[in-house]
């Protein structure tokens, strides 16, 4: 195996390790507390293409678009469904997820949709068992040289399983519909000595049953921001950003609508082939249109680093400090996220990653008090055993120790699974 094809087996792996480190230190579920918006990278400004690329391996075309379908069986064990050391239940899991997504280009502009279910049963404990689908649509649009935009659409059926919200625990889990749209607009040429980009952003969260715990978190979420990025050197810029978002619920009465800003400075870099990274850090406050809840003001930051001392072996570091939404204890949460993950392709064929994170929960305001503190350790391994079909095993633990520590918990998560494409 070449070391070129080592170097994008391990990148692929590396984006989905670093994020899997931040949401496994949130617990069971990490949408449960998590904004509703995730920032896009950069409008990517892309040169013309007169020709079609060829059709890659396990794509279909279908008139100017390439489609992908694939499906991901998985088969384990979890041994504490509702994160809970007092109500411990355990039982076999089967994942089952057939995704498709399409592709396409014009000219410059690319874009893609894509749709994945994940159907999850438990037997011993059906009431559980859950559908999650989603839509996915981004797009890429170059006006110039200098101007480029770029947007994503989403549509999701999610649930928050029963443990992993501070909500009444029903009997079943809390299912929701999120939706929304978000962008970017670049105006710069690469390589400029300056760049400024705007960002808006509009979604809603929607719960669809279990509704005397679950209405007072329906919510709708906007967002603006501008960022304005100056080049010190060929491959290092420093930013200046300012965002403000307004979150909204919906319910009569509800005290939780608040308006939140951020002010922050950093560094974006390319400083060798081994090291990439951006760091933002800055002033957060969260003012709640309730004179009757507590804000907060205080340093806030964000931070992904990444090193790859092989082309085919990658760590990344990340690491974060934000306000999140409560679902009943405290008038918000103040998170801390630390995350690191490596990811190693041996050979053409195997390739494993290795994620811990830590995680901080401080539930602040009236009726808060309660802090928990996570710990989480990721194993997993892929076997490619033909080109369109792969072999993997994960294990996840998740320890979790709360005040008061009727909260504690810890969880021990296998699975095998076998993944399939064209």
């Amino acid at each position: 195996m070449k070391a070129g094809s080592q170097g994008r087996s391990a990148r692929c792996g590396a984006r989905a390790g670093a994020l899997l480190s931040i949401c496994l230190a949130g617990g069971v579920n990490c949408t449960a507390h998590a904004q509703a918006l995730v920032p896009l990278e950069s409008a990517t400004l892309l040169p013309a293409q007169t020709t079609a690329p060829a059709t890659p391996p396990g794509g279909i075309p279908v008139g100017p678009l390439i489609v992908y379908p694939a499906i991901d069986v998985a088969v384990g064990h979890n041994d504490n469904l509702f994160s809970s050391n007092i109500n411990r239940e355990g039982s076999a899991q089967t994942t089952i997820s057939p995704s498709v997504k399409a592709e396409g280009r014009i000219g410059p502009h690319r874009f893609d949709v894509l749709f994945r279910l994940d159907d999850v049963r438990y037997a011993s404990s059906p009431a559980d068992n859950y559908a999650n689908y989603s839509v996915l649509a981004t797009g890429d649009i170059v006006f110039s040289g200098r101007a480029g935009l770029k947007v994503r659409g989403e549509y999701r059926h999610g649930v928050d399983p029963r443990g992993s919200t501070d909500r009444t625990v029903s009997a079943t889990p809390d299912e929701y519909i999120h939706q929304g749209i978000e962008g970017v607009f670049g105006y710069g040429a690469p390589g400029a000595k300056g760049r400024i980009e705007l960002d808006g952003a509009a979604y809603s969260r929607r719960y669809q049953n279990n509704r005397l715990a679950t209405a007072p978190s329906d919510r709708d979420t906007t967002q603006i921001g501008a960022t304005f990025l100056l080049r010190v050197a060929p491959k290092t810029q420093l930013l200046v950003s300012a965002q403000q978002r307004w979150i909204e619920y919906v319910v009569e009465g509800s005290t939780q609508s608040s308006t939140e800003n951020r002010y922050q400075v950093g560094a974006k870099w390319e400083a060798t082939a081994k090291t990439t990274g951006i760091l933002k850090f800055g002033y957060l406050e969260k003012r709640f249109d309730s004179a009757g809840r507590t804000g907060f003001g205080g340093p806030g930051w964000d931070a992904v680093v990444r090193w790859s001392p092989l082309t085919y072996s990658v760590f990344d570091f990340t690491t974060s400090k934000t306000t999140n939404e409560s679902t009943g204890t405290g008038d918000y949460l103040l998170s801390q996220l630390y995350g690191v993950s490596w990811n190693h392709a041996w050979n053409s064929r195997l390739s494993s990653a290795a994620t811990t994170g830590w995680r901080k929960d401080a539930y602040e305001g009236t009726g808060g008090g309660r802090v928990d503190k996570t710990s989480t350790l990721g194993l997993n391994a892929t076997y490619q055993w033909q080109r369109w079909i792969r072999l993997g095993a994960a294990y996840t633990f998740t320890d979790r120790v709360s005040s008061p520590s009727t909260f504690d918990f810890t969880r021990h998560l296998w699975m095998f699974t076998v993944g399939a494409t064209l």
